[in-house]
């Protein structure tokens, strides 16, 4: 199964963190080859990026394309 992962660097603005979190939600309703979607955080707030990756996996993704994504408000 293969899952996309939106990683951004994480904000102390829960506005800026949000956007991030909405996008990944849209793209899940996006005809895509990703069965799985979701987003990570390299700082600043949760999911940290190794928890998304672990949470990803155990939804039974074989193969995780890492999307940086640095263009949030």
């Amino acid at each position: 199964m293969k899952a996309l992962l939106l990683i951004a660097h994480g904000s102390r603005k829960v506005s800026s963190n949000q956007e991030v979190a909405d996008l990944a939600d849209k793209l899940k309703q996006q005809t895509s080859p990703f069965a799985l979607v979701t987003h990570g955080f390299l700082e600043l707030t949760s999911p940290k990026v190794p928890d998304a990756v672990a949470k990803l996996v155990a939804e039974g993704a074989k193969e995780v394309t890492i999307l940086p994504y640095f263009l949030a408000a």
